[in-house]
C-alpha cells in the first residue's frame, strides 16, 4: 500500500460522540483532554508552568474568537485538562471545531515559543524556560472526552469534581515521593518551619513564598492553622499518608485554590524515628529556615548541629 494512504483497518477510529446530536446548537459539555505520555515527561517540573500560562491563555483567545462560546469551571493537570464549556445557539461552529481550534493553537504556539519565533512576548511567558519538548513531538491525544450536562444540578456536582480534581489526583514526585495538590510550589523558594516541643508562642510568622514542614509538634500545628486562616502557600509532609491527611481541617480549602501541596514520607510510622526523618527532609529541602525555638538536647538540637 502507498505510504499515507488510507487504511481501513488501520486508520477506522469509531466516534465517541452522540450520534443525532446538535453540537452547535446550544448546551453544556463536560470535556476532557488527554495529553501524551511522552509529552508529559518531557514537561514535568518547571517546563509545566510556562505550559499551564499557554493553555490559560489560549482559552482566553478561543472564547474571544467565538463569541458564542464561554469556558466555565476549569483545571490544568500535568496530564489532562478539565473544563465546562457553554455553546449558544446561533453560532456556526460546534462543538468539536472549537476543541480542535483550541489543542491546535496549543501546539502550534508551544512550538513555536520552543523554536525561538514567538520573540519577546513568548520569552515573557515562559518565563525564560527553555521549553523541554522536541517539535515533532504530540501534545494531545487525537480524540477528547465529553459528555453533555443536562441540568443544573449536574453542573454544580461537576464543577465541584473539577476543583477538586488537584488534590484528588496524586502523582509521583521522583526519588520515592508522592505528592496530592499543586506540585508547582515544589519549585518556589521553601522556607522550612521547625520547632521543639513546649516551644512558646511566636510573636509573628516571617513572610514566605511557601512554608515547609511536618508540622507536628503542638506549636507547629498551631503555626499551620494560622498559614491555613490567612491562605499561605504550604508544604505540608504529615506523619501519615496522604488519604487521611487531606481531611484534615482547613486543608480542602486549600487545595480547592491550588496553596498547599502534601508530600507523603516513606515512613508514616508516627514514631520517633519518623519524626527526625521528617524533620530532616525539611531541613535538607528549604531553602530558608524559619526555628522559633530549640529545645537544649532535644531532637532539633541534635539535627541543626549536624547540619
Amino acid at each position: 500500500m502507498e505510504k499515507g494512504a488510507y487504511d481501513p483497518e488501520k486508520h477506522h477510529r469509531r466516534s465517541i460522540r452522540l450520534k443525532g446530536h446538535d453540537y452547535a446548537g446550544g448546551g453544556l459539555y463536560f470535556i476532557t483532554l488527554c495529553a501524551h505520555r511522552d509529552a508529559i515527561a518531557a514537561m514535568q517540573g518547571k517546563p509545566f508552568a510556562p505550559m499551564k500560562a499557554l493553555i490559560a491563555e489560549r482559552m482566553a483567545i478561543t472564547a474571544e474568537k467565538n463569541p458564542q462560546m464561554e469556558w466555565g469551571e476549569s483545571i490544568i493537570m500535568p496530564d489532562h485538562f478539565h473544563a465546562l464549556i457553554r455553546i449558544r445557539k446561533g453560532g456556526s461552529l460546534d462543538l468539536g471545531n472549537i476543541i480542535g481550534g483550541f489543542k491546535a493553537g496549543v501546539s502550534r504556539e508551544w512550538r513555536r515559543d520552543e523554536a525561538g519565533k514567538a520573540g519577546k512576548a513568548g520569552l515573557a511567558r515562559t518565563g525564560g524556560i527553555a521549553p523541554a519538548l522536541p517539535r515533532e513531538m504530540r501534545i494531545w491525544h487525537r480524540n477528547y472526552y465529553e459528555m453533555i450536562v443536562r441540568s443544573a444540578e449536574a453542573e454544580a456536582k461537576i464543577a465541584e469534581y473539577i476543583r477538586m480534581n488537584p488534590w484528588r489526583c496524586v502523582q509521583e514526585l521522583g526519588s520515592g515521593l508522592r505528592g496530592m495538590g499543586n506540585p508547582a510550589l515544589w519549585n518556589a523558594e521553601k522556607m522550612g518551619v521547625l520547632c521543639s516541643r513546649n516551644a512558646p508562642r511566636p510573636k509573628s510568622i516571617p513572610k514566605a513564598a511557601v512554608y515547609l514542614g511536618g508540622f507536628h509538634s503542638p506549636m507547629e500545628k498551631e503555626i499551620l492553622e494560622k498559614l491555613l486562616e490567612h491562605k499561605r502557600p504550604v508544604i505540608w509532609c504529615p506523619a501519615w499518608g496522604l488519604e487521611r491527611a487531606a481531611f484534615a481541617p482547613g486543608v480542602r480549602e486549600a487545595q480547592e485554590q491550588n496553596r498547599m501541596l502534601i508530600l507523603e514520607m516513606r515512613d508514616t510510622a508516627g514514631n520517633l524515628a519518623a519524626a527526625e526523618a521528617r524533620n530532616r527532609f525539611v531541613l535538607e529541602h528549604a531553602d530558608q529556615r524559619w526555628i522559633s525555638y530549640v529545645q537544649p538536647g532535644g531532637m532539633l538540637a541534635h539535627l541543626l548541629r549536624e547540619g
